[in-house]
């Protein structure tokens, strides 16, 4: 049966900037509270990995250089992140700490135009390992707001208020300058988006609803697409210049083609896949990644006709459950939450811990016995030791029954934790090191270390065996390798894939683990014989891997029976079943919940935001976000007039 959790309620945050790099697949999402995450655009979309936020150091601008990250924004610094650490690792002031509003790398990768509030565009260096101030143009009256440059590197073209302007970067003198006229007297028409394309012409959106083609040699208006019901706030624009797309505070994404008679740019098809304003565009390969303020992470592309709708904290688990106490945590950036769940009653929040300080959570864990719970954030790791009165009906703990555990002093803060089943050690994942921790009521100690060599890459996924015999770990350079905690050494590695794992699982009473890759791969490998069983050769899992575009994120076992969860359905694998090959699919109703194949699998799509599904005794629970939450905590949309 299946159980759903629908009291997590975490706050979304609306995506502000998006920025791509085609060398390394990677794309990078800003959001509101100043979070960078980095999501693998190989295969399927992917979310790999999240810098946390501070509200001190604010991000308004994000550009690629090479599988390197920068960012800009109010506190006036040009910041480069370590990947690995995912903290900043160089910074250079720009012009006296005047706040930063766009930035923007060349063709060669060289150099990064970076312009701020006071009028400047400035020249960075980072065609070496670190950022080197080159230049400064000419000063100009108010702020640069979005830069864009031309393919050859010599020419950059600017959008402020009631202008745009072309540069020479050699001599940093303007070029051209081109006045926007006003819609209303004492309101400035301001530039939100700007690119400039190989034939020099210029294509601009501002707060008028306009989007407007310029001749960049001549300054003078080509076209202008029209007046939409609000600002344009993002244009992209293919890699072939062929198509242009458009979109703002009105969330509809239009697209532009180019006329082959005339070349004038004429409307195509709209796209209408947000509720709220869209903030930004990015074209990955053939897919149009949106994002806005309706939180949600869109990839679209036609033809055919193709929606991914990622929603937010429905990629990563952000729970797990104390099976033989019947609890489950739940994580949120600034606390967590133990609820007591069970059939008798409702459920319960038996206790809310928060950091003492303002710190993100980046991980937590509780014991199957609910007896210890741990979380870590980017400066330290925390444990708690909880004494449950199993016989009582209290739904409030004294202070008493929650008491902190004492750590090692050296041991720093941690990326991923796990409990083993018997609730008496604990796993943390520390850069490439695994650190166990023996758990006592007063003091942990350190058990024993686990150091992964660097060239199996980045750990992101653990996972142990039913009798905590083996440990498993991921990376994200597609390895993944088996540990005996017998013997604390490697016992075997899987063969190499060309996408990272996604999820990991054992086979309850086997030696078998099932792994699903960034590409909806998904194997079973008996780490006893050290080879593929026959069920991960069945064409049911081809069927599973072409099913859609999306990632498996999740994944658990129930009564032999395998389910599998990604952004748009939970999948139930009956692996009871012999497995024939697929003839031909069963027809389904649009509005049906489940789509039945001749692969033996069943597909359950009547749910939406599921974060994560869990293994629960012998049922399976799945935590959802409510839809309401979500709603009530967007910005009212742009106000449409509805006939009748």
């Amino acid at each position: 049966r299946l159980h759903r959790i629908n009291f997590f309620e975490p706050t979304p945050k609306a995506v502000r900037c998006l920025c791509y790099d085609e060398s390394i697949y990677r794309l990078a999402v800003l959001r509101a509270d100043y979070a960078i995450e980095i999501w693998d655009m190989k295969e399927t979309p992917y979310l790999e990995k999240v810098i946390q936020g501070d509200d001190s150091i604010s991000v308004e601008a994000l550009s690629w250089c090479n599988g390197r990250l920068f960012s800009g924004g109010l506190h006036g610094y040009v910041l480069e992140y370590d990947m690995n650490d995912l903290q900043s690792k160089n910074q250079l002031l720009v012009t006296s700490g005047c706040p930063i509003w766009c930035m923007a790398v060349n063709e060669k990768r060289t150099h990064l135009a970076v312009g701020n509030e006071d009028g400047h565009l400035n020249l960075l260096d980072v065609s070496s390992e670190e950022i080197y101030f080159d230049r400064k143009f000419d000063n100009q009256e108010g702020a640069i707001l979005c830069l864009s440059w031309h393919k050859d590197g010599l020419v950059i073209a600017t959008g402020s208020l009631d202008a745009i302007r072309t540069w020479d970067v050699y001599t940093g003198h303007v070029i051209n300058r081109i006045m926007l006229s006003r819609a209303a007297k004492n309101t400035p028409t301001v530039v939100w988006c700007i690119a400039i394309l190989r034939d020099m012409t210029l294509v601009s959106g501002d707060s008028s609803g306009k989007l407007c083609f310029w001749d960049g040699n001549t300054g003078t208006l080509i076209s202008s697409a029209g007046s939409k019901k609000g600002d344009i706030l993002a244009i992209a624009v293919s890699k072939n210049e062929k198509e242009i797309y458009a979109s703002g505070v009105e969330p509809i994404i239009m697209n532009y083609l180019k006329s082959q008679s005339n070349g004038l740019w004429m409307k195509s098809v709209q796209r209408l896949v947000h509720t709220h304003d869209v903030r930004s565009l990015q074209l990955v390969g053939n897919l149009l990644v949106s994002g806005g303020d309706d939180c949600n992470l869109v990839c679209t592309k036609y033809p055919p006709k193709t929606v991914l709708t990622f929603y937010p904290y429905c990629q990563k688990t952000y729970a797990s459950v104390a099976v033989e106490a019947s609890c489950i945590l739940l994580q949120y950036q600034e606390h967590v939450e133990l609820w007591k769940i069970g059939e008798e009653k409702d459920p319960f929040n038996l206790l809310r811990i928060a950091p003492t300080e303002d710190e993100s959570i980046l991980c937590s864990s509780v014991s199957s016995n609910a007896k210890f719970i741990a979380y870590s954030t980017a400066l330290k790791l925390r444990l708690f030791c909880l004494e449950l009165n199993q016989g009582s009906d209290e739904k409030i703990l004294s202070e008493e029954s929650l008491s902190k555990v004492e750590l090692p002093a050296d041991l720093p803060s941690v990326r991923s934790l796990l409990f083993n089943k018997d609730s008496t050690k604990l796993f943390c994942l520390v850069d490439n090191t695994v650190t166990i921790l023996d758990c006592c009521l007063g003091s942990a100690k350190i058990a024993a270390t686990l150091t992964l060599t660097d060239s199996v890459g980045q750990i992101q996924l653990m996972t142990l065996s039913s009798d905590d015999a083996y440990l498993a770990c991921g990376s994200h350079e597609g390895n993944v390798i088996v540990y005996s905690l017998t013997n604390l050494a490697v016992h075997c590695h899987l063969p190499h894939y060309k996408c990272q794992p996604s999820a990991l699982i054992f086979e309850p009473l086997s030696e078998n683990l099932i792994v699903a890759y960034t590409d909806r791969k998904v194997v079973e490998y008996n780490i006893l014989k050290l080879a593929y069983t026959p069920w991960s050769k069945s064409s049911m899992l081809q069927d599973l891997k072409e099913a859609t575009l999306y990632p498996i994120t999740s994944m658990c076992i129930s009564s032999d029976k395998l389910f599998l969860l990604d952004g748009s359905a939970i999948y139930v694998i009956d692996k009871t079943q012999q497995v024939t090959p697929a003839k031909k699919r069963i027809k389904q109703s649009e509005k049906s919940e489940t789509a039945l194949t001749d692969s033996s699998f069943k597909t359950i799509t009547k749910y939406e935001h599921i974060s994560s599904i869990h293994t629960f005794k012998d049922e399976i629970i799945f935590v959802q976000m409510p839809s309401g939450h979500i709603l009530n905590s967007l910005p009212p949309p742009i106000w449409k007039k509805v006939y009748g």
